[in-house]
């Protein structure tokens, strides 16, 4: 029995040293972490707030809820925009412009579609 607890004892002294083994897997993850994930979602940030600062009147666009409507006018100071999303009838919604997901046919299209 003495025998064996002196394996024991070699066998943790060994294994005690592979914990700097570990750190060279673990230090890569925020590097990872920064290309994978934060990076492209600045990015992908970035391009959003680019078109919304590029709404303008006449664009159409559609919703986060899956509205379509034609952008009627856009408050410069505010974050509010009139959508009008019934051509006949005239139907107006005033919404948040970050409530834009995308922009369908813009105003600058109809005029290189028109050329």
């Amino acid at each position: 029995m003495p025998g064996l607890l002196a394996e024991i004892g070699v066998l943790f002294a060994q294994d005690a040293g592979g914990g700097s083994s570990l750190l060279i897997y673990m230090l890569p993850i925020p590097f990872l972490f920064f290309f994978l994930i934060w990076l492209p979602q600045q990015q992908q940030e970035k391009k959003r707030k680019g078109l919304l600062d590029a709404l303008k009147k006449n664009d159409r666009v559609v919703t986060i809820g899956g509205l379509y409507g034609t952008v009627i006018s856009i408050d410069p100071a505010g974050d509010k925009l009139v959508l009008r999303i019934d051509d006949d009838k005239g139907v107006k919604v005033t919404m948040s412009r970050s409530s834009v997901a995308r922009v369908v046919e813009g105003a600058a299209q109809k005029g290189a579609d028109a050329s």
